[in-house]
């Protein structure tokens, strides 16, 4: 034997990787120790066997449509991921690399086969798709939860606000009914949001926009409002999106304000516009306004020292969201709220 021929021996069989040379028919004619470790069989058991007997049934399929495609000289080389039984009837996942040998007149004459065991990697992608999966199923379970958590709140903030109409029925005096039916509405307003976000696909921020329509839709309503003689306009940024943190206390502000100015701006049955804006810069800084063009307040107002409840909670909402309050009154009155979502 030529020492080349030698040394081409001995690099074959003491390959870091499997290498193997395979019939045209599928038989193996020549494999290394390494190919036959991965498999369990010895070259002499290999000889009596095709690569098709030891091939998963569900990759075999593929493996044959790339050797017809190598032997018309559609493609010179492969490679794909396959699986092998092994003599014990275990299966391993290998990366199979093949090449075709020809004669010098261009006949096929065999292929090489280089095949690198996979199998701690496709463990490892299993485990990972298993933890994957159980994290996607974790993630719906407490979806679920959340949902059902926004939806029980709704329904208890329903009940209070029931319970204070119901409630109502039995008092007499006209000062005290307008504190009842407020509270009513502030209740309803913060069910409202938990409700929103129910119905929401994002369960943990609120498309606002949606949710100021409906909000100041029910205020109209309460207060029995001819909307031919007041007119609404919102302008919402469509990327205003708020947690519920935030949301809440943003809800109750705009239910004051717009409540204020149905109450006391429109005297007279004088016809007008209520106007809500919110808009965020690139900053993260929401700027909120609630504005009307009615009479305007009196010109040494200062709600520092109204000892209405709707002022002090306003004033107490703000200081929540953390956020800077500016009141125009001379010509009707404009409310701006500027704070920073965090």
């Amino acid at each position: 034997m030529r020492e080349s021929e030698q040394r081409f021996r001995a690099a074959f069989h003491q390959a870091a990787v499997g290498i193997a040379h395979v019939a045209i028919d599928g038989r193996w004619l020549l494999v290394n120790q390494r190919f036959c470790d991965i498999i369990g069989y010895t070259s002499e058991e290999l000889q009596l066997l095709t690569f098709q007997d030891i091939t998963h049934p569900d990759d075999l399929d593929t493996d044959l449509k790339y050797i017809d495609q190598i032997l018309a000289d559609n493609i010179q080389t492969f490679s794909i991921e396959k699986r092998y039984f092994c003599k014990d009837s275990s299966i391993v996942w290998v990366n199979l690399t093949v090449s075709l040998m020809r004669e010098s007149s261009g006949e096929p004459k065999y292929f090489i086969s280089v095949v690198e065991d996979i199998s701690e990697r496709q463990a490892a992608l299993r485990d990972r798709q298993q933890w994957e999966e159980q994290i996607q199923a974790s993630l719906l379970e407490k979806e679920v939860l959340l949902k059902e958590i926004y939806h029980r709140v709704k329904n208890n903030l329903q009940v209070i606000s029931s319970l204070l109409s119901l409630q109502s029925a039995y008092i007499k005096d006209p000062d005290d009914l307008v504190i009842f039916k407020q509270s009513q509405q502030r209740v309803a307003s913060m069910a409202l949001v938990h409700e929103k976000l129910y119905q929401s696909q994002d369960l943990a921020r609120l498309n606002f926009g949606e949710y100021i329509r409906d909000l100041v839709a029910s205020l109209f309503s309460a207060y029995e409002v001819n909307e031919d003689a007041i007119a609404l306009r919102v302008n919402i940024d469509e990327q205003v999106f708020l947690g519920l943190d935030t949301a809440i206390p943003c809800s109750l502000i705009i239910h004051e304000l717009v409540s204020n100015s149905l109450k006391y701006a429109f005297p007279g049955g004088r016809n007008g516009t209520i106007y809500i804006e919110m808009s965020k810069n690139t900053d993260h800084e929401i700027t909120l306004i609630v504005s009307d063009d009615g009479i305007g307040l009196p010109s040494n107002f200062n709600f520092k020292n109204m000892a209405s409840l709707g002022w002090q909670l306003v004033d107490a909402l703000t200081n929540q969201i953390a956020g800077n309050m500016d009141i125009q009154g001379a010509i009707g009155v404009e409310y701006q709220v500027k704070f920073t979502l965090i």
